[in-house]
């Protein structure tokens, strides 16, 4: 199902339509239009819709708009200084705007006109629409703002990469990180790097392995709705169980219960979860888990039985998100060395911080998961203060005339705030660089190995600029990876084939 989130409407309600358009049969003339001429004779109604028609209702969302006088109107309203599209180069049609949550009912929408000697002509009309009641924050949270969210299996340090697996109960706070603190062992998805998988822990599922093998591998997922309904699907998005769920105790992910170390409550109905069984118990599916961490991102649940002392044994879950905007304002983002040129030790292994966090690779090579190998890398340059062979301080005929001292070093961060769609650079003495405007486009392309596209205007994220184009600064990235602890960023000119050049960069907590 293709979504398309923008920043600057959360809620997910602003959707682009062309249904049944109404084009006016009127005499078009060549004269200058005002705003008032423009209104003179234009009509407006308002439709719900129901059983698949349009219905008149004094505060419907479907909005259909005649301007008999002109040849096309460009429709569209304001958030901050950006304006978003509804409907584009027609004279008369309907459109579909749902304001975001909360947001007031009377709400203000601008039809453009282009007069033949090029002058732009702006109408105004307020229209009162229904609009999305805010959802609890604690619902929020699992939902995002547009009703829906999906979340699937992250892996963690534990036993290289594991996603489930036992420790000890009331060990300590979790952070949110790849570490769960006091976990002793656990497993993976089929198609990961753990050591052990859920394929050799069918005993732990009971009778239902062969139902469940579906929600075992790196891109299955289960789907948050804000009515309280939970599906799990296959990663083919075959449906694999549904069910329901509630949170209680839940505040801004603070700890609620000292004593637990824990966040709030998730409950649902049985076997809701991925993976709901609690170790060691040959299938036994809790109802409601300790919630370790949420945000919009994270989350870790913690099971044990009532009476479970300190140290003894619990059943941990590691989950991630990253089809919720809010993903990226959960952090600062900094530069995330790679595997990519970097050193190595006498033994082979990675030297930490050494690696590339920006350069150039085989277009369309693959999936990126955020680990730290960038598929598809020919090379790449490292952080002013790291290891890397190559650093960007070697780098500056990339940057054109648009260098700015202070964004290539390790503490230079950038900070998406999705109130007002906007991210700002910083130096690494914390100093601001400049800043601009962003949006997102989660609708993934499996044909790209894409999960969406970050828009941004001229110059607004870190090292900005296509490598080998002269200081070129792309305003639309592909988004190979997005996850809480890495951001992976692709751009390649419109046409490239496979394995002709594009850029990469590397973001990371």
């Amino acid at each position: 199902m293709k979504k398309t989130l923008m920043i600057l409407a959360l809620t997910g309600g602003v959707f682009l339509t062309s249904c049944d358009p109404q084009k006016a049969e009127g005499v078009f003339e060549s004269t200058t239009m005002t705003a008032e001429s423009m209104m003179n004779g234009a009509t407006f109604a308002q439709f719900d819709m129901v059983d698949g028609k349009y219905v008149p209702s004094e505060t419907g969302n479907y909005i259909q708009y005649n301007f008999p006088g002109v040849q096309a109107v460009n429709v569209y309203y304001m958030k901050g200084n950006d304006k978003k599209t509804l409907s584009y180069g027609r004279s008369g049609g309907i459109f579909y705007y749902m304001p975001s949550r909360g947001s007031d009912p009377l709400q203000t929408l601008y039809f453009s006109y282009l007069n033949a000697d090029g002058t732009e002509v702006v109408a105004e009309k307020q229209f009162t629409l229904e609009v999305a009641q805010a959802l609890d924050p604690a619902v929020k949270v699992l939902v995002s703002d547009d009703g829906s969210k999906k979340w699937k299996w992250m892996p963690t340090n534990a036993n290289e990469g594991a996603v489930w697996g036992n420790g000890g109960y009331l060990a300590g706070e979790q952070d949110g990180s790849l570490n769960i603190n006091g976990a002793w062992w656990g497993c993976g998805v089929l198609d990961g790097t753990c050591k052990d998988t859920f394929e050799s822990q069918t005993a732990h599922a009971g009778s239902r392995w062969p139902e469940v093998q579906g929600e075992c591998y790196a891109l299955s997922y289960m789907e948050f709705l804000e009515d309280g309904s939970l599906i799990a699907y296959s990663p083919e998005g075959a449906v694999i169980n549904e069910g329901t769920f509630s949170i209680k105790d839940y505040n801004n992910n603070q700890v609620t219960n000292a004593d637990k170390f824990s966040r709030g409550t998730l409950e649902t109905s049985e076997g809701a979860i991925l993976w709901p069984f609690a170790i060691n118990t040959g299938g036994m599916q809790p109802t409601a888990f300790e919630i370790g961490w949420l945000d919009p991102s994270r989350m870790v649940l913690i099971y044990a039985a009532d009476g479970t002392g300190g140290w003894s044994e619990c059943t941990w879950w590691s989950f991630m998100s990253d089809d919720d905007p809010e993903v990226l304002a959960v952090h600062d983002w900094h530069w995330k060395p790679t595997s990519v040129n970097a050193k190595t030790d006498d033994d082979g292994n990675v030297v930490a911080g050494t690696g590339a966090v920006w350069g150039n690779g085989g277009y369309l090579a693959g999936s990126q998961d955020g680990t730290g190998a960038i598929n598809g890398a020919w090379w790449g340059c490292g952080v002013n203060d790291g290891g890397c062979a190559d650093t960007f301080a070697g780098q500056m005929a990339h940057a054109g005339a648009a260098y700015v001292e202070g964004e290539e070093y390790s503490e230079s961060k950038m900070v998406f705030n999705v109130e007002d769609a906007t991210v700002t650079v910083y130096g690494k003495d914390g100093n601001e660089l400049r800043s601009g405007s962003f949006s997102l486009d989660l609708t993934p392309n499996p044909a790209n190995f894409s999960i969406g596209t970050l828009n941004t205007s001229e110059g607004a994220i870190l090292w900005p600029f296509a490598i080998n184009t002269g200081g070129q600064m792309p305003t639309s990235f592909e988004i190979g990876y997005m996850g809480p602890e890495s951001l992976i960023l692709i751009y390649a000119a419109p046409g490239t084939g496979a394995w002709s050049e594009c850029t990469w960069w590397s973001f990371g907590k």
